[in-house]
């Protein structure tokens, strides 16, 4: 009979040095990827309501966009921004994909080759 415990309590405390060594193992950190390098950043903002930013980083992702305060087409509607940029980044494949666009009172209006025509 003392042969039937000393076996169940290996079993046992087997299993719970398994789950515990799974559990610390799980737990440990992972590698992080290398920080991707902000190559060129600029911002200006008017006090007028005017702005323009840009960036480029290390991973060929870059955009740009200016903003301008405009009065509206509708004069109950006062002023709008009408802001223009674009965007680009490199895919997996290597392909470069670029894409302009526009947003004023009229919507927002984006341009691509990629992006399908209607």
């Amino acid at each position: 009979m003392a042969d039937d415990r000393k076996i169940v309590f290996r079993s046992r405390m087997n299993l719970v040095f398994f789950v515990v060594t799974l559990a610390v193992v799980t737990a440990m950190p992972q590698k992080l990827d290398e920080p991707i390098p902000i190559l060129k950043q600029s911002s200006n903002i008017s006090p007028e309501g005017a702005y323009e930013y840009s960036y480029e980083t290390g991973n060929g992702i870059a955009a740009d966009e200016t903003g301008v305060l405009h009065k509206a087409a509708n004069p109950e509607d006062g002023s709008v921004v009408v802001a223009e940029g674009r965007y680009s980044w490199t895919a997996p494949d290597g392909k470069l994909y670029s894409v302009t666009y526009k947003a004023d009172e009229n919507g927002f209006q984006v341009f691509g080759d990629h992006i399908p025509k209607k």
